[in-house]
């Protein structure tokens, strides 16, 4: 075995993982620990999120990555403590600024949502109201957590709209008269408008078209250089993770299975999962290939496999991986894969 790479058993990560927190506690504004949620309907029991770890650092732009269905939303939902009526947090904690996000009372969740953590719905329709303008809903968001005057804060509404390609004369216009990717546009806006310590973004950038993109990006961008604002980017884009993300996370069946430096996870995956997302991305260079793709379907949270969760799918799938549940190895710093054959590759 290779001198680089420790497998981390349960009983030592809990270790490693009380005196890591001692050093980097300081540095971490959102810490996720062992995280496990389910969602219960009509009988059936589906477990979304199985034991997830995850820290944020202070000014760092952080790329969670996945198939839908990968457990990405309910775990950005559960920050906010937002999560719906059928879901329920069976373990595990979050932890904003040092304190749970859970054992938070109304108000202090009324504050931290939009004041200082903000999140872009994937949806734009879902976070728009359809009876009020847009200049009303983002200026009531400045005015509840900024305290600005209705002036000022339509002015500001009005500076907002033109960063992002809209006229400030369309302030008084309801989210009906605009198209998707303007919609999507307003939900931006409402939720960097008071520029929040973390912004979460679920796939922001959709509905948009490449050059609006760039300029979400780079306002993005801006926002962490200018208020150390942390990211966390919900994509399917690994593209833009590239461009914005320091740091990343590939999430498949509810489960963290790669984390590290965007560069040292994109050129030297260690997950067949990671292997199979980038080779599904078209090259510009080189011969002309045809895309691979993962075969099957993300697995059933109602029915999840033993073993690997990514074991039928995956081309590289060994006895091991049937039957055991691999932990987090370390790689290197601050990369580490939960695959069985990352040891042999290393």
């Amino acid at each position: 075995m290779n001198e680089s790479m420790t497998i981390i058993p349960d009983t030592d990560m809990k270790e490693n993982s009380k005196s890591a927190q001692e050093s980097i506690q300081k540095d971490d504004i959102i810490k996720i620990e062992d995280l496990s949620i389910e969602y219960r309907a009509g009988g059936a029991v589906a477990n979304a999120v199985n034991g997830v770890n995850l820290s944020i650092r202070r000014g760092e732009a952080m790329g969670l990555v996945g198939e839908s269905g990968a457990g990405k939303t309910t775990t950005a939902l559960s920050i906010l403590n937002l999560l719906p009526d059928v879901g329920f947090v069976t373990k595990g904690d979050i932890r904003f600024n040092g304190k749970s996000v859970f054992k938070r009372n109304e108000k202090e969740l009324c504050r931290m949502r939009g004041g200082e953590i903000g999140m872009v719905f994937s949806n734009p329709l879902t976070s728009l109201n359809p009876l009020f303008t847009i200049g009303h809903q983002v200026a009531m968001v400045l005015r509840k957590h900024l305290g600005l005057k209705k002036e000022q804060a339509y002015e500001k509404v009005g500076e907002l709209l033109e960063l992002v390609g809209i006229p400030k004369e369309r302030i008084n216009q309801y989210p009906h008269e605009f198209s998707g990717g303007m919609r999507q546009r307003v939900g931006i806006i409402a939720a960097l408008c008071c520029s929040p310590q973390l912004l979460i973004l679920d796939e922001p950038t959709t509905a948009l078209d490449v050059t609006i993109q760039a300029q979400i990006l780079e306002v993005m961008k801006k926002l962490q250089d200018e208020y150390s604002t942390s990211l966390l980017m919900i994509t399917h884009n690994l593209g833009i993770v590239a461009e914005l993300c320091e740091r990343v996370a590939i999430m498949y069946a509810g489960e963290i299975v790669e984390t590290g430096a965007v560069e040292q996870v994109f050129r030297n995956p260690k997950h067949w999962y990671t292997h199979g997302l980038l080779d599904a991305i078209p090259k510009l260079t080189g011969p002309k290939e045809e895309l691979r793709s993962l075969p099957g379907l993300v697995a059933n949270a109602q029915n999840l496999p033993m073993g690997c969760k990514f074991h039928d799918r995956c081309s590289h799938c060994k006895d091991r991986c049937k039957d055991e549940h691999p932990p987090l190895i370390r790689i290197g710093p601050d990369h580490y894969a939960a695959c069985w054959e990352a040891e042999v590759r290393i």
